[in-house]
């Protein structure tokens, strides 16, 4: 009897394991691979770009259906609604395929819809479990769904475009986590990535159709939740890298001597921030730590001795200064948007000056002095000590 027990108690148990009743076969499935946002009309507007499976094959097969041509491979859906997830049933009730999220590489906000407020479409994302907080998050200019069909010929689809330009902009890409945690964090505001549509070409080369890019070509700042407005131009790489978000950083100077430009390039640094505070008086100390290389040299000047490099090193630590300075007066005269922390250093190194100043950082962070302090390293000029193809006679020696 026992015996007869326990075998019907293993048939039991192997029941369950005798097929996938719940199974999605994968030709059923549409994969969401980048989206994008955008108010139109007191609407919102969701864009899909959705993979097509048949045309990611290679160079033998053929174009994928839902209504595409040419050799794209992908089709994008896009529908309004009154909020975005009701926009997003409307594209599933048109579409033949369950729509899944779980592969969405990037996330594009509609300047527009961002002057609205971002924190209205992050409740959508967090609720609904398969929608990745790993996607990266930008800010187009103009619509968003004009980037996400926009020419990407290095890559099969704009989206994966995107995200590799974000990777290569700063070591932590914002994703849809630390956005959420930037804006419920105390201190700090939200900057994002600022893409646009750029001319890739001179209208004169190759054929007469125009023919446009995708470009990061600045910073989406924001006060709170609010946009504050865009922060272009050269201090651009120096406010990331004052923000300990730098890659690399690029300076061009006049030679310091006679005619021409170096250039540099600085892969590594370290920026710390130390507040001193007397009362409403606050100082903000930023020691910074960087190395780098020449990448050119078109001016006269020999980089061959070490007198001619230490003065290398203080023109580029002026140059830096100037344009951190230049980007902080944005921040903080025009924009009023805390994007390096300071708020947030107050509250990690001094908390009770900040339980004290926090009511008020708004009004105060505007008045905030920060004394700057480099400590720049140029460790490597080179195959070559002085500008190749010149000679001798017509170069800079002390």
């Amino acid at each position: 009897m026992k015996k007869i027990c326990t075998a019907g108690l293993f048939l039991c148990v192997s029941l369950g394991l005798t097929g996938c009743w719940d199974r999605t076969e994968i030709n059923d499935i549409a994969f969401v691979i980048g989206s994008g946002v955008d108010k139109e009309d007191g609407l919102y507007r969701s864009t899909l770009q959705i993979a097509l499976p048949g045309s990611l094959g290679g160079s033998g097969s053929e174009g994928g259906g839902g209504g595409t041509a040419g050799k794209k491979k992908y089709y994008l859906e896009s529908k309004t609604g009154i909020t975005l997830r009701n926009a997003n049933l409307k594209i599933q009730a048109g579409n033949s395929r369950r729509l899944s999220y779980a592969h969405r590489r990037t996330l594009l906000v509609g300047e527009d819809f961002a002057k609205g407020g971002i924190n209205q479409m992050l409740d959508q994302f967090a609720r609904i479990p398969q929608n990745r907080l790993s996607s990266l998050v930008a800010i187009t200019e103009g619509p968003a769904y004009k980037i996400l069909d926009a020419s990407a010929p290095m890559e099969q689809f704009p989206s994966e475009m995107i995200r590799e330009l974000m990777n290569q902009l700063t070591r932590r890409p914002i994703t849809l986590k630390r956005l959420a945690n930037d804006l419920l964090t105390t201190g700090v505001d939200v900057s994002l990535p600022y893409i646009s549509l750029q001319q890739a070409v001179p209208e004169s080369v190759g054929d007469k159709k125009e023919k446009k890019n995708i470009q990061i070509t600045g910073l989406a700042l924001f006060s709170g939740e609010r946009f504050a407005g865009i922060l272009k131009g050269p201090e651009v790489k120096t406010i990331l890298l004052a923000m300990n978000q730098s890659k690399t950083s690029n300076l061009v100077l006049p030679s310091p001597v006679g005619n021409g430009n170096i250039s540099l390039m600085f892969t590594e640094s370290m920026v710390t921030l130390s507040p001193v505070i007397h009362g409403d008086n606050i100082t903000m100390h930023m020691d910074i730590l960087a190395k780098g290389s020449v990448i050119e040299n078109n001016s006269n000047y020999d980089l061959g001795n070490e007198k001619h490099m230490k003065r290398l090193e203080q023109e580029a630590s002026k140059e830096m200064i100037a344009l951190i300075r230049s980007g902080l007066h944005k921040l903080q005269d025009e924009y009023h948007s805390d994007a390096l922390g300071f708020g947030r250093t107050i509250h990690q190194k001094k908390p009770r000056d900040w339980d004290r100043l926090k009511n008020r950082w708004a009004e105060l962070y505007p008045k905030v002095s920060v004394v700057i302090n480099t400590n720049l390293h140029i460790e490597n000029i080179g195959a070559v000590n002085k500008p190749f193809g010149r000679r001798d006679v017509e170069l800079h020696h002390e």
